[in-house]
C-alpha cells in the first residue's frame, strides 16, 4: 500500500512536471512560428500595395511620405522581439537553467521531503547470524527441494525470530544464487 501510494504520488508529480514543461515549449513554438511568419512576410518582397480612398490599389512609390513613415514605425516594433530572443538562441542552455532553477525553487520543499523519506527507509541490514545459520541448516537438509511449506516457514519464523517476509525473501535469494 505504501509503495502504491508513493507511485501514485510520483506519477501525479511527473504529470504536473510534464504539464509545466510542455506549456513553455508550446509557447516557444508559437513564438517561433510567429517570427517565421514575419520573416517570410519580409522576405517575400518589399513592394507593398496600399489602397487609395476609392479602394483601388496604389503602389508604394505613389504613397505620401507620412504614410511610409508610419508604416516603418509600426514594423520597427516587432524587430525588437527578434533581437531579444536572439540572446536565448545564442545560449540554448540558459533557458534550461532558468527553467530548472524555477522548478527547483517552486518544488524545493516537496523534493526535500521526498529525499528525507527515502533516507529514513534504509535497508534493515543482514540477518542475525544464528537465524541465518538456522535457515542454512534447513537449506542443507532439503537441498533437493528447497521450497518450505507454509507450516515450515511459520516454524522457521518462530525459531529464528524473523518475519515471514524476511524468510520468503531469504529463500528466494538463496535459490537465485545457487541455481
Amino acid at each position: 500500500p505504501e509503495l502504491d501510494q508513493f507511485m501514485d504520488t510520483y506519477c501525479h508529480l511527473l504529470n504536473q512536471y510534464h504539464d509545466e514543461l510542455t506549456r513553455p515549449f508550446k509557447e516557444a513554438m508559437a513564438f517561433l512560428q510567429n517570427v517565421e511568419l514575419q520573416i517570410n512576410n519580409i522576405s517575400k518582397g518589399n513592394q507593398r500595395v496600399s489602397l487609395t480612398a476609392d479602394g483601388s490599389p496604389r503602389p508604394e512609390e505613389e504613397r505620401r511620405p507620412e504614410e511610409q513613415q508610419e508604416e516603418e514605425e509600426e514594423e520597427g516594433g516587432s524587430c525588437g522581439e527578434v533581437d531579444y530572443e536572439t540572446d536565448a538562441v545564442l545560449d540554448p542552455h540558459a533557458e534550461d537553467k532558468l527553467l530548472r532553477d524555477q522548478l527547483l525553487s517552486k518544488y524545493k520543499g516537496y523534493i526535500s521531503t521526498l529525499k528525507h523519506e527515502f533516507m529514513k527507509k534504509k535497508k534493515k541490514g543482514k540477518l542475525p547470524k544464528d537465524a541465518r545459520q538456522r535457515l542454512l541448516d534447513w537449506w542443507s537438509e532439503h537441498y533437493k527441494w528447497p521450497y518450505p511449506s507454509e507450516t515450515e516457514k511459520a516454524s522457521l519464523a518462530e525459531s529464528t525470530g524473523l518475519d515471514q517476509k524476511q524468510i520468503n525473501n531469504w529463500f528466494i535469494n538463496q535459490r537465485k544464487s545457487h541455481w
